[in-house]
């Protein structure tokens, strides 16, 4: 006889997911759940963490029971996990406890092989690979609604969530993923280019994180330079990419002495621009205002092709970025 049955408890599905995780991520190197912090201390325990070096992903982990309500229960914790991926200190523990967990499993020279480095190089590049590959936050369920579908839509970090159920067959307990092992719900809220900053820096020689405050992350490569990177999509309407620096984020690039900006072109490819040819350029651009009149955001764009120009107006000067660009291909 099957019947299907209710859990016990959380407990009991986070142990069978862990047991059969490399069913929904495969050639994943999966750890326990610790504290994470926000930035005002408000700390949270994810049931795991699941990397992916091969493919560049990580994913934190959190298995629920619907019954538990959404918004009382589901949502609290889950928007409290999102909120501390932004803490600096958040990301340098979950760097930490994973080569701490590397080590203690005797996993280091397979890891070194999925990263491409060498051993003496890992711990950098363990550290690389936490700050500048964004999490998916994956979510183990019994059952979704509505209100499961609507909230993972509002996050801002991409999600996937998995079914599980649990069956009595002959009164022993089973249980199986009714989407076949496939994301039931699947949100990706910010568009990716071709390469993630991980990816990037090592395009651009190899480096380590020098510095983060918020989302400006700054890295300083081994030929001694140090870069933040400026993403954009294409605007295919007018065949450009469209950036904004803050006057905050100018500040930021004088506090870490970055000497290069990387502007990364949808899927093209980048320009790796001293920091002074951005600084001229800013002086003679477009700008929107605060309501008080002072400056919110500079604008920059950077035409198309593989002989890309920094640009905002046919009045105003254009720069050549030629020299500058690195293609994907």
């Amino acid at each position: 006889m099957i019947n299907e049955a209710k859990y016990d408890s959380e407990k009991e599905l986070e142990k069978w997911v862990f047991s059969n995780i490399s069913t929904f991520l495969p050639s994943c190197h999966l750890i326990n759940g610790f504290q994470i912090k926000t930035s005002s201390g408000k700390g949270g325990v994810p049931d795991g963490f699941a990397f992916d070096f091969t493919n560049r992903e990580w994913y934190i982990i959190e298995c629920e029971l619907l019954s538990h309500g959404v918004w009382p229960h589901i949502a609290e914790q889950i928007t409290r996990f999102v909120v501390a991926m932004k803490n600096p200190e958040s990301l340098r523990t979950i760097r930490d406890k994973l080569f701490e967990n590397i080590l203690k499993e005797d996993n280091l020279e397979d890891i070194t092989k999925q990263l491409n480095t060498s051993k003496e190089r890992i711990h950098q590049q363990i550290e690389l690979f936490i700050e500048s590959v964004p999490p998916t936050l994956v979510i183990f369920i019994d059952d979704t609604n509505r209100d499961l579908t609507d909230m993972t839509q509002a996050l801002d970090v991409p999600t996937k969530v998995f079914r599980v159920k649990k069956f009595l067959v002959d009164k022993r307990p089973e249980y199986y993923s009714p989407d076949r092992n496939e994301p039931v719900l699947e949100t990706e809220p910010t568009e990716k280019t071709q390469a993630d900053e991980y990816d990037i820096i090592e395009l651009l020689g190899g480096g380590k994180l020098e510095s983060s405050s918020g989302r400006f992350k700054c890295y300083r490569l081994e030929d001694k330079t140090i870069v933040c990177i400026k993403k954009s999509k294409l605007y295919e309407k007018n065949d450009y990419y469209w950036y904004a620096i803050s006057p905050q984020s100018l500040e930021y690039l004088d506090e870490c002495k970055v000497t290069h900006v990387v502007f990364v072109m949808g899927e093209f490819g980048f320009v790796k621009v001293p920091v002074s040819i951005v600084k001229d350029f800013l002086a003679n651009t477009g700008v929107s205002k605060n309501t008080d009149g002072t400056i919110k955001h500079y604008h920059l764009m950077i035409s198309n092709g593989p002989d890309p120009e920094l640009f905002w107006s046919n009045e105003r000067p254009k720069y050549p970025l030629a020299e500058f660009f690195q293609s994907f291909e």
